[in-house]
């Protein structure tokens, strides 16, 4: 193997150490009490909601295209779901009920699941059909569907989800909580799907390079609205994670976490300009967070220093991105020279 391919192998793979460094350094300095299970067990807790966020979000880059509007539909989601099951009530200090439909959970989830993915599709039908910038519409679908929650819940709290809909977010099986298994196995999942299915191989060729997909027989179009509605089905998943933990609806659910996505999908080796990274690339960037926002509380640092560590750590990845993007460029002229030969003598 050549230096560049070693080198590139590294970098590929140095995420995984540098979260074993951070393990490390936080059992060193917090104590015994850091390698609990119970505090593994809220690692893992702590990662699930943004996981299954990061998933979606990592299609999106993969693609070529970023989905701002995710968080929004969180908002959303949660606030409908809690306002199609609960009683209705008198608005007092601040609380509020439901419309009074009482509406089983039954029903409640495939309608957030539906309605995500229609939010994806109509972001997607947006930026393919309509030729519209994919940033400007996903920001601008957010701040609609952020505004909408507000509407519905008149900026107030609901409270009191029913048990049947709480088991993804709060149930457990044994000791471990069922939001963990689902994420991970929606992680292995996705890796698999995306490794070896066809819509795999479309999602990577779209993201590297849309024309030459295009001329391969692929659809460009077609692909990056699918991931758009994987997105929007995942933003709908993990409303309903995350209201079934809290137990508690509130518009600004969810406010923050797609940067979280971003970061955590680019920290995990997702390329920002699409076709390059994977899903346990992301899972890794995930865990890295997670675990330096557990680590951080446990030390009990000023919860100030976890976003500049955390912009510190997207700076690293930033830069680990670049050597990553040269090195591959490197060797993909390297190879087109040799496969051309050199030029012939006139």
């Amino acid at each position: 193997m050549s230096r560049s391919k070693w080198i590139q192998f590294i970098l590929e793979r140095m995420i995984w150490f540098i979260l074993l460094l951070v393990v490390l350094f936080f059992w060193l300095r917090a104590g015994d009490k850091f390698l609990t299970g119970i505090n593994l067990i809220n690692i893992l807790l702590h990662a699930s909601v943004l996981g299954v966020l990061t998933i979606g979000q990592t299609i999106c880059l993969l693609s070529g295209n970023f989905d701002l509007s995710a968080e929004g539909a969180v908002s959303l989601l949660t606030v409908l779901a809690a306002w199609l099951m609960l009683p209705y009530r008198e608005m007092t200090l601040a609380q509020a009920g439901g419309i009074g439909w009482e509406l089983s959970p039954f029903i409640v989830i495939p309608i957030i699941l539906v309605l995500g993915t229609l939010i994806g599709w109509v972001n997607g039908l947006l930026i393919t059909r309509l030729r519209m910038n994919n940033f400007i519409v996903t920001l601008a679908m957010q701040l609609f569907l952020r505004g909408l929650a507000y509407v519905i819940s008149l900026g107030a709290i609901m409270p009191g989800t029913p048990k049947e809909f709480n088991w993804l977010g709060g149930g457990r099986i044994g000791a471990i909580p069922v939001s963990v298994i689902v994420t991970i196995v929606l992680f292995l999942g996705f890796e698999f799907f995306l490794k070896y299915s066809r819509f795999g191989r479309e999602l990577y060729a779209v993201g590297a390079n849309r024309d030459a997909a295009r001329a391969s027989g692929f659809k460009p179009a077609l692909t990056i609205t699918k991931a758009y509605m994987i997105g929007g089905f995942m933003a709908g998943l993990a409303s309903w994670m995350l209201l079934g933990r809290l137990e508690v609806s509130v518009p600004t659910l969810g406010v923050g976490m797609t940067l979280e996505t971003v970061a955590s999908a680019v920290i995990g080796g997702v390329a920002l300009s699409g076709g390059a990274g994977s899903i346990m690339g992301a899972f890794s960037g995930v865990l890295l967070l997670s675990v330096v926002d557990t680590g951080l509380n446990l030390m009990e640092v000023d919860p100030f220093w976890v976003t500049g560590v955390r912009g510190l750590i997207i700076l690293v990845a930033l830069l680990l991105e670049v050597q990553k993007s040269r090195i591959r460029v490197g060797a993909m002229k390297a190879r087109t020279n040799t496969s051309t030969g050199p030029a012939p003598k006139l």
